[in-house]
């Protein structure tokens, strides 16, 4: 089984959420829009190395979100 990626959640002003996805090859970190992470489609690395979320790792992001959210009252 793949192992997910490292990553972890930058909310903006408005609570947007980026993700922020660790390259295990190089370590550098790479930045998506949650609204448009998907399975399907591997974020580039700048070393050419392509990083893929799982469903479940993408979920886990979600609701990471969400618990932030809720702990900011929003």
């Amino acid at each position: 089984m793949k192992q997910s990626p490292r990553f972890d959640i930058d909310l903006d002003k408005h609570y947007n959420a980026t993700v922020v996805i660790a390259c295990d090859t190089c370590g550098h970190e790479s930045r998506v829009d949650l609204k448009v992470l998907s399975p399907d489609v591997p974020v580039r690395c700048k070393c050419g190395t392509q990083i893929g979320m799982t469903p479940h790792a993408i979920l886990k992001a979600q609701e990471r979100v969400s618990q932030i959210k809720q702990a900011y009252g929003v």
